[in-house]
């Protein structure tokens, strides 16, 4: 009832030797490539990041400009010892609107500085430069190229990221660019 059957080896097929190097080597091109894509997330993810403090900024001074009726009065840093007064100026005068001391900071800026507790005195810092003007309602919105914040460092790789007048974001190499093609 039960036969036996014998296979012909001749008919039944296994992989040779060099098929199986084969599809190593695919799969190694295929892991590297992989890894490559990923070791980039991390600072995609920081320079998304960046810019969505960007866009709250300006945000933030859009709504600052609408109570008020100007940009905010505060005057540019002109020594060391001023940057911690100046960005506890630019901090309190738009903390109302939105923005934490969190949203000045960086992230890419922030490793790079080995993450030191921002919320302490001694720490107070900024990322983003605001552009002064004067108090008239209308100047911050009278040049569409002109920045409201601006990247202090080129720690993305492209340049200083800057957000414009009609709330667009770009970097500083792609502003370059533009201007030297027209």
């Amino acid at each position: 009832m039960n036969q036996l059957v014998f296979f012909d080896r001749r008919f039944v097929r296994g992989f040779t030797l060099i098929e199986l190097i084969v599809v190593t080597i695919i799969v190694a091109i295929l892991a590297a490539l992989l890894f490559s894509v990923i070791s980039r997330m991390p600072a995609r993810a920081q320079r998304v990041q960046c810019m969505a403090n960007l866009r709250n900024l300006y945000i933030a001074a859009e709504s600052y400009i609408q109570q008020n009726g100007n940009w905010p009065q505060i005057g540019a840093s002109d020594s060391d010892s001023d940057e911690q007064e100046y960005a506890t100026a630019w901090i309190t005068t738009l903390k109302p609107f939105g923005p934490t001391e969190k949203t000045w900071i960086c992230p890419t800026v922030q490793a790079l500085m080995q993450n030191p507790d921002y919320m302490k005195p001694e720490n107070v810092r900024i990322d983003y430069v605001a552009t002064s003007f004067d108090d008239k309602p209308t100047t911050p919105h009278q040049w569409p190229t002109q920045p409201w914040f601006i990247e202090v460092g080129n720690v993305h790789g492209t340049g200083n990221l800057i957000i414009f007048t009609d709330g667009s974001i770009s970097d500083l190499n792609t502003v370059l660019r533009k201007q030297g093609n027209q």
